[in-house]
C-alpha cells in the first residue's frame, strides 16, 4: 500500500500541471485551431480547479515562496492568453462587420436620409 503524496508534493504536482497546460494553450494559440484552443482551454480549466482544491486543502507552509511565484507567474501568462483571445475575437469581429454590415442601411447610406434627397425623390414622384 503506498501512502498518499505529502500537500507540498501535491501542491507542486499541480503547479506543474497548470503550467503544462499554459504551454500546451499557448501552441493551440499560435496554430489558429479552434478545436485545439477550446480542448486546451477546457484542459487548463480542470486544472486550476483541481489546483484550488488541492492547494485549499494543503496547510498554508505547503504553498512555498518558490511555488507562490510560480502561481503568480501562471496567473500572468493566463491573463496575457485572455488579452490576446480578446485581440483576436475584436479583429474577427471587426473584419466580419466589414464584411457584413448590420447597420441596414440603404445603398447610399445617410445622404439617401438628407432633406435634399428626400425633396428630390419627392419630386420624382
Amino acid at each position: 500500500m503506498t501512502a498518499a503524496p505529502a500537500p507540498h508534493d501535491r501542491c507542486i504536482a499541480g503547479v506543474a500541471r497548470i503550467e503544462t497546460c499554459l504551454d500546451a494553450l499557448d501552441a493551440a494559440l499560435a496554430s489558429g485551431e479552434a478545436n485545439r484552443i477550446e480542448a486546451q482551454a477546457q484542459d487548463l480549466q480542470r486544472a486550476l480547479s483541481e489546483g484550488l482544491t488541492v492547494f485549499q486543502q494543503a496547510a498554508p507552509d505547503a504553498l512555498t515562496p518558490d511555488l507562490r511565484q510560480r502561481l503568480q507567474a501562471a496567473q500572468a501568462r493566463s491573463q496575457s492568453q485572455l488579452q490576446a483571445v480578446h485581440r483576436v475575437l475584436a479583429s474577427t469581429g471587426r473584419a466580419l462587420g466589414a464584411l457584413f454590415p448590420q447597420d441596414g442601411n440603404d445603398t447610399y447610406g445617410a445622404l439617401g436620409q438628407s432633406p435634399a434627397a428626400r425633396a428630390v425623390g419627392k419630386a420624382y414622384r
